[in-house]
C-alpha cells in the first residue's frame, strides 16, 4: 500500500486511491483482508523457536479477525480471550479452560496527577521479585487493532505462595515500594500510599457454561436465512417459455414462491427438480409455488429452446412454472445476495430462493435444496423477528442485541444500483416513517445522525430524479438532525439553488465562505451555486481561485471546463482551455467510467468542433449513465445534446 494522502491542499495520491480501490474490490468478491489465513498463536519454545500451538488454544478459527482483547472475565487467575470478526460471528468469547493449581498476581495501577502522573499510569514499569527471580511487566495502551485489553497487570508465579517485594517506577520517573507479604490474588496499588488494596473476587449469579458450538453438517449445499426479510424489487421480470416478460411480484401476491435457478447441462440442477416433481404434492399442501428459470441462454454461444426445456423437465416429471431468466434478473439477484450476505462469489448452478407472500425473500440455497428443508423453512416464515434471528444464525448462542435492522441506505442502494429507483425511495420512506425522531429534542444524538443519513439517501435519489423541491425537504431534515454534519450542509444549500431559491442560496453560501476563507469545499460550493443561478462571471473567479489554491480539485475543474464550452456569455467560452481541463480531469482516479466527466469532455469537443469526438465522449456518458441509472445525467444529455444521442438510445 502506498503513503495516505496528508492533507486536502496537497495533490491526491492516485496510487494510494487506486491500491485502496483494489483492496475493496477483492474485499467485496470474497477474499479476506488478511489472505484468508486462519488465526493463530505462537508459544515461545526458548530456543529460538516458535511453535504453532492455534489448534490447542482454541485460535484456530475460519472467523475472519480483526480485534483482540486479553481479559480475565471470570477473574480466576488465567487469561481470556475477547475477539472481534468481519465476518460472522462477529463477536466471540474464548473462556481459558486450563486446570490448574498454579498461583497468580493480578495488579492494577491508579496514578496520582499531583505527582506528575496520569490515573491510568501509562508507562509504569513493574518489578516482582518472588523466589529469587524477577518478573518485569510495562502498563501499555492500545496493544491491538482496533481493541484495547484490560490495562491490569497479571504475573504467573507458579508453585510460589510469598511475593518478596514489588517496585512500582512510576512514569514521572519516582520509584515505589509496596509490601504484600504471602497475600495471593488481585489488588490495586495508589500511588504514593505504598499500601495495597485488595479486590474481592466477582461472584456470578449465573453459572457460565462452555458453549460448544454445532457445527453445520458437512453439504454441497449452503442454506442462508435471513435475520431479517428483504423485500424484492417490483416488477423483477423473467421471460415465460413463449418469449413474454413475467414478473416475480406477480406470483407472489397469494402465497410463497421458490426461484430456482438451473441449467440443462447441470446434473445436480436435474436431481433437484427431480425432487421436486417427487415432493410436488407436499409443496401444493404448503401453498408453496415453484418456478424453476432456466440459465442456459445467460451464456454466450448457447441458445436453448422451449423444446429443449419442456423436454428436460418432463423427463424427471417436474409440472410447475417453467421460463427463463434474464440478465437483469441475475444482476438484481446478484446484488440482492452481495448486499445481504456481504462476501460474496458468483451465483452458483442451482440455486433457489424462497420468496414469502408480496416478494419478500427469507432463504437463500446454494447448491441442491432439500424439499423438507424448504416446507420447514416455510412454516417458520411471519413468526416474529425472534425466530428469524434464531433460525438465521448456524450455531447456539446468545444475541447482543434484541432488535436487527437491516441497514436501510444498504438495501435503498441495492434497489438503485440495480435501476430500481421508486423502490429504493419507498424503502426509505417507510423507514423514516417507523423510526421518527421528535423535531427538536433529539438532535446530534447518534440514533437521529443514523436518521440523518436515510434523509440525506432519499435526498439524493429524490435529486437524480428531478424532483428538486423534495429533496430539498429532505435535505433540510437531515441537516436538521445532524446540525454538525458539513457534507449535508453544503448539499442543503446546493439544493435550494436547484430548487429556485437563488437568494437563499448565494446568501448562506456566502455567509459560510466568509467563515472559512480558505475553504476549497465552501469556494467550490459558492461557484456551483452562482453556476446554476446563472451568475456565469461570477462562477468562473471562484472555480478560478479555487484552481490557484488547489489546481486539482476536480468539482471546480468540472465547473469551469463546463461554462468554458457552454456558458451563455459567449466571452466566457473558451474551447482549448474547456477540452484543457477536461482532458486534464479525465485522469482523476476513476474518471474514465464516470459519466458525469465523460460528458464535460465530451462538451468542450463539441465546442472546439470536433464532432467526431464530441459524439464518442457523449455517447459513451449515454451508456455509463444507463448502465449506473444516473438519471441527473442522461436528463442533461438529453436537454443539452439531443442531436447528438441516437433516439433509440
Amino acid at each position: 500500500m502506498s503513503q495516505s494522502p496528508l492533507s486536502e491542499s496537497k495533490s491526491t495520491n492516485n496510487e494510494y486511491l487506486d491500491s485502496f480501490a483494489r483492496l475493496a474490490q477483492r474485499i467485496r468478491s470474497g477474499n479476506s483482508f488478511s489472505g484468508n489465513e486462519r488465526n493463530c498463536a505462537f508459544l515461545n519454545s526458548k530456543n529460538g523457536a516458535f511453535t504453532d500451538v492455534s489448534y490447542s488454544f482454541g485460535l484456530d478459527l475460519i472467523d475472519d479477525s480483526r480485534g483482540l482483547a486479553v481479559m480475565d472475565i471470570d477473574k480466576d487467575g488465567d487469561p481470556d480471550y475477547l475477539l472481534t470478526n468481519r465476518t460472522a460471528p462477529r463477536f466471540r468469547v474464548l473462556r481459558n479452560d486450563i486446570n490448574h493449581q498454579n498461583n497468580w498476581l493480578v495488579l492494577n495501577l491508579v496514578g496520582d496527577p499531583k505527582m506528575g502522573c496520569s490515573r491510568d499510569a501509562i508507562g509504569a514499569r513493574v518489578e516482582v521479585s518472588v523466589d529469587g527471580r524477577k518478573i518485569f511487566r510495562t502498563l501499555y495502551a492500545g496493544d491491538a487493532f482496533l481493541s484495547q485489553s484490560s490495562k491490569s497487570l497479571r504475573f504467573g508465579l507458579g508453585e510460589s505462595t510469598k511475593i518478596d517485594g514489588i517496585k512500582v517506577k512510576w512514569p514521572s520517573g519516582v520509584v515505589e515500594t509496596f509490601d504484600i507479604g504471602s497475600k495471593i490474588g488481585e489488588f490495586t496499588l495508589r500511588q504514593g500510599t505504598g499500601k495495597i488494596e485488595a479486590i474481592k473476587p466477582i461472584v456470578f449469579k449465573k453459572k457460565i457454561d462452555s458453549l460448544a458450538p454445532k457445527i453445520p453438517s458437512n453439504d454441497d449445499a449452503f442454506r442462508i436465512r435471513l435475520s431479517q426479510p428483504l423485500k424484492l424489487p417490483n416488477q423483477l421480470e423473467f421471460i415465460d417459455l413463449d418469449g413474454q416478460k413475467k414478473y416475480i411480484d406477480e406470483l407472489t401476491k397469494n402465497g410463497p414462491l421458490l426461484i430456482n435457478l438451473w441449467a440443462t447441462w447441470c446434473a445436480p440442477c436435474i436431481d433437484e427438480l427431480r425432487d421436486f416433481a417427487v415432493r410436488s404434492s407436499a409443496f401444493r399442501s404448503e401453498g408453496i409455488k415453484v418456478l424453476a428459470l432456466s440459465v442456459d441462454n445467460l451464456y454466450d454461444g448457447i441458445e436453448v429452446g422451449k423444446e429443449v426445456i419442456q423436454s428436460k423437465v418432463m423427463s424427471v416429471g417436474y409440472e410447475g412454472e417453467l421460463g427463463f431468466a434474464t440478465n437483469e434478473l441475475i444482476s438484481s439477484l446478484d446484488a440482492l445476495i452481495r448486499e445481504t450476505i456481504y462476501r460474496h462469489t458468483e451465483i452458483p448452478i442451482p440455486t433457489s430462493l424462497l420468496i414469502d407472500r408480496d416478494s419478500w425473500l427469507t432463504v437463500i440455497y446454494k447448491g441442491k435444496a432439500k424439499v423438507d428443508q424448504i416446507i420447514r423453512d416455510k412454516s417458520m416464515m411471519g413468526l416474529g423477528p425472534d425466530v428469524a434471528r434464531k433460525e438465521s444464525s448456524p450455531f447456539e448462542g446468545v444475541w447482543a442485541q434484541r432488535e436487527f435492522i437491516k441497514n436501510p441506505i444498504t438495501v435503498s442502494r441495492f434497489y438503485s444500483n440495480s435501476g430500481y429507483i421508486e423502490d429504493a425511495k419507498e424503502h426509505l420512506v417507510k423507514f423514516i416513517s417507523s423510526h421518527k425522531v421528535i423535531p427538536g429534542s433529539d438532535t446530534g444524538t447518534r440514533k437521529s445522525s443514523q436518521l440523518a443519513q436515510v434523509h440525506f439517501q432519499l435526498a439524493e435519489l429524490l435529486s437524480i430524479s428531478g424532483k428538486k423541491n423534495d429533496a430539498l425537504n429532505q435535505f433540510k431534515a437531515a441537516c436538521h438532525l445532524s446540525p454538525n454534519d458539513q457534507r449535508m450542509l453544503l448539499r442543503k444549500i446546493f439544493s435550494l439553488a436547484e430548487a429556485g431559491k437563488s437568494k437563499e442560496a448565494e446568501l448562506q453560501a456566502k455567509e459560510l465562505c466568509e467563515k472559512f476563507p480558505e475553504s476549497i469545499n465552501h469556494l467550490t460550493l459558492l461557484g456551483d451555486v452562482y453556476m446554476v443561478n446563472g451568475n456565469e462571471q461570477d462562477a468562473v473567479e471562484v472555480y478560478t481561485k479555487v484552481i490557484e489554491i488547489n489546481p486539482r480539485t476536480v468539482p471546480a475543474l468540472r465547473g469551469l471546463s463546463w461554462l468554458r464550452s457552454r456558458a451563455k456569455n459567449r466571452q466566457i467560452r473558451n474551447a482549448e482551455k474547456a477540452v484543457q481541463m477536461a482532458e486534464f480531469l479525465m485522469k482523476s482516479p476513476g474518471a474514465n467510467n464516470n459519466p458525469d466527466l465523460n460528458m464535460v469532455l465530451g462538451s468542450a469537443y463539441n465546442e472546439l468542433g470536433d464532432k467526431e469526438k464530441a459524439i464518442r465522449y457523449l455517447n459513451k456518458s449515454h451508456d455509463l449513465a444507463l448502465e449506473r441509472f444516473a438519471l441527473d445525467v442522461i436528463r442533461e444529455l438529453k436537454q443539452n445534446f439531443p442531436e447528438m444521442i441516437p433516439e433509440n438510445k
